[in-house]
């Protein structure tokens, strides 16, 4: 879709139109929750967190004054509520602390290796997990990920290189290599 269609949909929406509504929350539900759930990795963590997104968007969708943002915006929410749900995490004791990592069934052989690279991830400090599941697994830009984190392109880039050396050294680890 264009951004400038995508522009008009925000703007029927802060209308108070229906459809848009309808329209953009068929087009963002499936992309913030890939973004969520990668980022915590517990389905009913991420699926609170989806939740208070989307109630944050319906909140505040009236004042958005530059439309064309609106993908910026909207995952600057989505990262608010992850660090909130982040920081929540971390304050419970290390016996509560349970990852759930299980998700929609794959084949039989790939399960480990998805359970690996899940587990890897979550290792990872979270604004360099934000990075690469913005990156790699949302297929965002550079310029986009970096106008969604708030930071510079470079920035973005030293944390790609950083994570990717990590993970290397975590599923390493991991094999027993």
């Amino acid at each position: 879709m264009t951004q400038e269609s995508e522009s008009n949909l925000v703007v029927r929406c802060q209308l108070g139109d229906r459809d848009a509504w309808e329209s953009l929350v068929m087009r963002w539900h499936p992309r913030l929750w890939r973004f969520i759930f990668g980022m915590l990795g517990n389905r009913p963590t991420a699926e609170d967190a989806l939740q208070d997104t989307w109630l944050q968007i319906v909140r505040s969708l009236i004042r958005l004054r530059e439309p064309e943002r609106l993908e910026a915006w909207m995952y600057q929410i989505a990262r608010r509520v992850i660090a909130d749900r982040l920081r929540e995490q971390y304050r419970r004791p290390a016996s509560e602390a349970f990852i759930d990592m299980a998700e929609e069934p794959v084949e039989l052989g790939a399960i480990e290796a998805l359970d690996s690279l899940r587990s890897a991830l979550i290792q990872l400090h979270p604004s360099d997990r934000e990075s690469v599941v913005l990156y790699y697994l949302e297929g965002k830009t550079l310029d986009e990920v970096a106008a969604i984190c708030n930071v510079p392109s470079g920035t973005i880039k030293s944390r790609l290189h950083r994570a990717r050396c990590q993970l290397g050294k975590i599923l390493k680890k991991e094999s027993g290599l």
